[in-house]
């Protein structure tokens, strides 16, 4: 039989069997689970009874509805999920056990099959990088005009000093 452990609030350590196919949670007093707990809204959600596990349904409540901390509309709730209306949470049991899943069956080796013809990359392939392709050999010339403009200020320095000097 599925269950609601009660982990926090005015209730807490409580445990509460659930029979019913539809059960209303929330702060009021119509309801299957009474919460009181200012955080909790008044019809908060609701749990309906699918195959052999319940679904929980956020009835539009002000602080939300969450199930292992994702806040939710309507999910399935699976053994062992934290199930939390406000701040009050609570832990869900059911009778079908969380199956793990095997692993997948390890491969060794390479297929050959899924490797490349030839080691030149596809034509779609790009550089991934945000710097670009270095350009070589295209500031050559500009070099070489910053070196004998400045060859030419050391020289006309030169001539005025050595002028200065000689009127001086």
């Amino acid at each position: 039989m599925p269950k609601l452990h009660i982990l926090s609030g005015l209730l807490e350590g409580k445990t509460v069997e659930l029979i019913e196919e539809r059960i209303t949670i929330g702060r009021a007093l119509d309801n299957n689970i009474r919460l009181e707990d200012g955080t909790v809204s008044s019809h908060h959600a609701i749990l309906t009874l699918e195959d052999t596990d319940y679904k929980v349904r956020d009835l539009n409540s002000t602080n939300g509805t969450r199930v292992n901390g994702i806040r939710i509309v309507e999910t399935t709730l699976r053994h062992g999920d934290i199930l939390r209306l406000g701040s009050v949470e609570m832990r869900y049991e059911s009778e079908a056990k969380k199956q793990s899943q095997p692993l997948p069956p390890v491969q060794r080796g390479v297929d050959l099959n899924q490797l490349g013809a030839g080691s030149a990359p596809p034509p779609t392939f790009g550089s991934a990088s945000p710097f670009g392709r270095k350009k070589h050999n295209q500031t050559g010339w500009w070099l070489w005009v910053i070196i004998g403009l400045g060859l030419v200020v050391v020289v006309v320095l030169g001539l005025l000093i050595a002028r200065l000097l000689k009127f001086g």
